[in-house]
């Protein structure tokens, strides 16, 4: 409940947008080292200390970031692909768990798939993570540089 209710919040967070995504905006080179601002089902907080460990061989905790080639970006060095691929996880994740209305899934997704990562709040680049971390099964996306962290 609380969880539906702080992505209610995230989602109408920005007057100027609509409703149904929050703001897109370039988030620089700012580093933040907080914790996750997702805390949804695919959370787990035994994993919290890796994906920040993670986040910062990758990106120096940098949700801004882009690489040197430009092909990989963000706070986790994603490439557009996987992009694109998380994008689709998660417009279905917002229904599943969240029960966010059809449309306004849609139209997240949508946004999400047309934006590069390293352009996404650091909420869905925190969701993002998570998905595709899914309890260690997804650690692979990961170079070996990040497997120091586990």
């Amino acid at each position: 409940m609380i969880e539906s209710i702080l992505l209610t919040m995230v989602l109408h967070a920005n007057p100027q947008q609509s409703p149904s995504f929050p703001a897109v905006v370039s988030l620089g080179e700012k580093e933040f080292t907080g914790a996750s601002l997702y805390r949804g089902r695919m959370f787990r907080s035994e994993w919290e200390s890796v994906r920040k460990c993670i986040r910062t061989r990758e990106s120096n905790n940098r949700y801004g970031a882009v690489n040197r080639t430009g092909k990989y970006r963000g706070a986790y060095q994603m490439s557009p692909e996987l992009g694109v691929g998380v994008g689709w996880m998660i417009q279905k994740e917002l229904r599943a768990a969240h029960g966010v209305p059809k449309k306004f899934a849609v139209d997240i997704g949508k946004k999400l798939r047309g934006t590069p990562v390293n352009k996404w709040s650091k909420f869905y680049q925190d969701m993002a993570f998570w998905l595709v971390f899914n309890n260690g099964k997804g650690k692979s996306h990961w170079d070996a540089q990040a497997a120091a962290c586990y």
